[in-house]
């Protein structure tokens, strides 16, 4: 649902800057409808065909679009209610950063990073640790960083350090080191944009997963090596 609320948003800004522009509307359509708000997608689609007969009669992705909106309305689905009374005291954001996968935990921490906090950092179900720039919001690189996922990540307030720590018994501490010694500790930071689209996409069809817990035996594991036979925790190992 973030996408689709993020792609809503977007379609707002687009008919703000360019009111006739015909995809904006029918993205718009197409959000709210993804959304479960189909009494105003078929408010808005009635709205797009008045305004544009032409397309209306000839485009068969709206034509797909109104089927599925008259059919969810048909069958009774619940319809999301807005309660604008309620909304007028909401703070919408004002900048968002993907590609990074939240289902196992819900700990995750992000961060500000840099000598101007250029730079957003979190953590990530596939073991490794996002960096982002704020700015622009688009993932710069990642870093291997856990055996399993990583939650904390935390920055030094004055030096180039970040502490971070998932669910090994150890936090590790990072900093600017020289060229890696060896082929396999160059794949522990990764760059290339074709690699980083990957990782992203690997990541949303994880949380598109119909299952919210899919490695929770992998957590209840960890979890459990973390205690005695007593069930007392042991001691953390040294870093």
């Amino acid at each position: 649902k973030g996408d689709q609320y993020a792609a809503l948003r977007d379609s707002v800004l687009a008919l703000e800057l360019a009111p006739d522009n015909e995809k904006a509307h029918f993205r718009q359509i197409q959000s709210l409808h993804a959304l479960d708000f189909n009494k105003l997608a078929l408010e808005k689609l009635r709205q797009f065909q008045e305004k544009y007969r032409a397309t209306a009669t000839n485009d068969k992705s709206l034509k797909s679009l109104s089927d599925q909106i008259q059919e969810a309305i048909s069958k009774g689905l619940k319809d999301r209610e807005m309660n604008r009374h309620e909304l007028k005291d909401c703070i919408d954001y004002s900048r968002r950063y993907s590609g990074h996968c939240n289902c196992n935990t819900d700990i995750k921490e992000a961060n500000f990073f840099g000598p101007q906090q250029e730079y957003i950092m979190a953590g990530s179900d596939d073991k490794h640790i996002f960096l982002w720039s704020r700015l622009s919001e688009s993932v710069l690189k990642v870093y291997r960083g856990d055996s399993t996922l990583v939650n904390c990540v935390q920055p030094h307030p004055t030096l180039p350090i970040i502490a971070s720590s998932g669910l090994e018994k150890v936090v590790k501490l990072w900093s600017p080191q020289p060229a890696p010694p060896d082929e396999d500790d160059m794949h522990s930071v990764l760059e290339d944009p074709e690699i980083l689209a990957k990782i992203a996409a690997e990541n949303q069809k994880q949380m598109d997963n119909t299952n919210p817990f899919p490695n929770i035996s992998m957590i209840q594991n960890a979890m459990l090596g973390m205690l005695d036979p007593d069930g007392n925790p042991n001691s953390c190992a040294a870093s």
